[in-house]
């Protein structure tokens, strides 16, 4: 088992968890985290909600520790101080301070940075991402001040954002690329009744076109489409999807596809150096969700600190609560597929209130969507793991 000094670089899902796995594993082992962010590790889920209520930092579950945790259990937490380098040879990393750390092991949780394609969003002060706590609170402060603004992108955040800033009060118009809204996670038909009820509560929606630029000089005044339409705003938020954050693996030799290929124990192509979170690339997989981020940081950690692990990929669901309404969408949902191959059973009520959708292949349950009602996700994922069939679930 190891016993020299673990660095973490990362405060968020992963980077927390593998810090508290190592505690687990050994009560002694020097661990230190790194973050560029001045604010105590948080759950970063919130920030959306944050944009329209930052009352949510309150919430006894917004800090994922409190700062006695830290002192506690002897990791020591070092914000602001971002790490800039890696020298594996060496072991050790230097800091944006221009101060070296010796490691014996290192854990990558970096995370990951929005994807920002618009060349003419920089330095605009009203053209926002919300990745961090300080970007929530920015876009809570001018959502205060403002009377309209567009979200650009129509999946899970972006649809969470918008639903925040309706909640200000703010006129909200969401842009999404695809032909319809969270095109990953909803087929056409339930895309189509959660449109409904998105537009419902007064938000507009536009679909199946692109932004050709953000107009505005200093300030953004609105956007316009590849049509030549101008939708007009006090603010823009872009969410479109992040990047992970690569260079720092890249930079010192590991290897990197799109983001830093591990392997089931998390480690890298260099021995001693693991991977988690937003930044990690599993069996060509790589997934910005938070609970993947959390079991991947476990299993690093434990490695990390000497004891075995193994990381196994499992379905990871999809889950919307906004706009009146709960989304739960989990496994093979058809997704622009030949629906010849499925069989699908849909139930609900009027417009797609309560609705229930399941999706079969060769009989085996094969994925689902609720919409209204989720009462019966967790009976459902249970159902998709273990294979059941049609005949169990529809009477």
């Amino acid at each position: 088992m190891t016993s020299g000094p673990v660095i973490i670089v990362g405060a968020s899902a992963a980077g927390i968890s593998a810090a508290r796995e190592i505690r687990s594993v050994s009560p002694d082992m020097p661990v230190t985290i790194f973050t560029d962010e001045k604010n105590l590790p948080y759950y970063r889920p919130f920030l959306t909600e944050y944009i329209g209520d930052s009352g949510v930092e309150k919430k006894s579950a917004f800090y994922l520790n409190q700062e006695s945790w830290y002192t506690e259990k002897k990791i020591e937490l070092r914000l602001g101080e971002k790490i800039v380098s890696i020298d594996p040879p060496g072991k050790a990393v230097e800091s944006s301070a221009g101060r070296k750390y010796p490691f014996d092991r290192l854990i990558l949780a970096n995370g990951s940075t929005p994807f920002v394609p618009f060349k003419d969003a920089a330095g605009k002060q009203n053209v926002h991402t919300v990745r961090t706590l300080d970007d929530a609170k920015a876009v809570n402060e001018l959502a205060g001040r403002i009377k309209t603004a567009v979200v650009i992108g129509g999946g899970l955040l972006g649809l969470e954002a918008a639903n925040s800033l309706n909640g200000k009060g703010v006129r909200v118009t969401v842009v999404e690329v695809s032909d319809r809204i969270l095109p990953r996670q909803l087929d056409r038909e339930c895309s189509a009744i959660l449109h409904d009820i998105v537009e419902g509560k007064d938000v507009a929606l536009v679909t199946g076109k692109s932004i050709q630029a953000i107009e505005g000089e200093g300030t953004a005044t609105g956007i316009r489409l590849d049509t030549g339409e101008v939708v007009q705003a006090d603010m823009v938020v872009i969410s479109i999807g992040v990047r992970p954050n690569v260079d720092l693996a890249r930079n010192c030799g590991i290897t990197v596809n799109r983001a830093v290929v591990v392997n089931d124990r998390m480690e890298t192509s260099i021995p001693g150096i693991y991977a988690c979170g937003d930044v990690a690339e599993f069996n060509g997989r790589n997934i910005a969700l938070w609970m993947p981020a959390v079991r991947q940081g476990k299993v690093a950690g434990s490695n990390a600190a000497g004891r075995e692990a193994r990381f196994a990929d499992v379905v990871y669901p999809a889950v919307l609560n906004s706009f009146g309404t709960k989304i739960f969408s989990a496994g093979d949902i058809c997704l622009d597929k030949n629906e010849s191959e499925y069989r699908i059973h849909g139930s609900g009520g009027e417009k797609g209130k309560n609705y229930r959708k399941l999706f079969f292949v060769n009989d085996k349950l094969v994925g689902f969507i609720l919409i209204g009602d989720i009462s019966e996700s967790q009976k459902l994922t249970t159902a998709l793991k273990n294979g059941a069939v049609f005949r169990d679930l529809v009477q």
